[in-house]
């Protein structure tokens, strides 16, 4: 288990809620993301909770498929479930409204926790340009019984995966980690593009003294002296 801020987990649903967007309530993604939700919007407002209720009582469909199977239950499942999105964008919204004026207005009666126990699941990117084991092993340890698990692409894609199936995979991992301070940089710097395209976190990574492009100053960046300092600076960087 893992603390975290509680603002730093309801904004990481937030964000998702645009891939969420383009699938339906029966689709393995979205179910995730709604357990996930669930359980953050519970350990941080509690279990009888408006914000919490309010998130359970969202169907996102109004009958199952299952049962009934046509173009017009498709159509009417599809509308309830952009509504329930909206919906949903709503209660978090309005959550992290009042985590925020609880810490600031309220600071020595604050009613809200400063940090949540959550066990992470999902994936993490590994980008092509990451080769040395070294340096995987760092990154791995970092995320060690945090539940995440990791996407290894730098051995993926010696077995011909394409560049499309990278971005898909970039698509639905949590983040992803780019190293800029390997000699080949051609891919890497494609599948940053992506991600920044797709809206997703991408972590920058590099060996200290490594000149970083000025164009790539603004983004999120982890300069490493060795790895067990690489280690310890991915923990802070995805965990506060």
């Amino acid at each position: 288990m893992t603390e975290r801020d509680p603002i730093t987990l309801i904004k990481d649903q937030l964000d998702r809620l645009e891939e969420m967007a383009g699938l339906h309530a029966d689709h393995e993604h979205f179910k995730h993301w709604h357990s996930e939700t669930k359980t953050i919007l519970e350990k941080v407002f509690g279990s009888k909770s408006a914000r919490y209720q309010n998130f359970i009582a969202l169907r996102f469909q109004e009958m199952s498929v299952k049962a009934f199977a046509s173009a017009e239950i498709d159509k009417i499942n599809a509308s309830r479930y952009k509504r329930d999105l909206e919906n949903a964008k709503n209660i978090l919204l309005s959550g992290i409204k009042e985590l925020t004026l609880d810490r600031t207005l309220f600071k020595k009666i604050q009613t809200t926790p400063k940090t949540v126990e959550v066990s992470l699941k999902g994936e993490y990117f590994i980008s092509s340009g990451i080769k040395g084991s070294d340096v995987m092993e760092a990154i791995q340890n970092a995320f060690e019984g945090s539940g995440l698990s990791p996407i290894l692409v730098g051995e993926g894609s010696d077995k011909g995966e394409s560049l499309q199936q990278r971005i898909d995979q970039i698509r639905h991992a949590k983040f992803g980690i780019y190293d800029l301070s390997t000699p080949e940089k051609t891919e890497p710097l494609l599948e940053i593009g992506a991600a920044l395209a797709l809206g997703k976190e991408a972590i920058l990574i590099y060996k200290k003294g490594f000149p970083l492009p000025e164009i790539m100053k603004p983004l999120n960046q982890i300069e490493y002296e060795n790895v067990s300092d690489l280690t310890e600076k991915l923990r802070k960087k995805v965990y506060h």
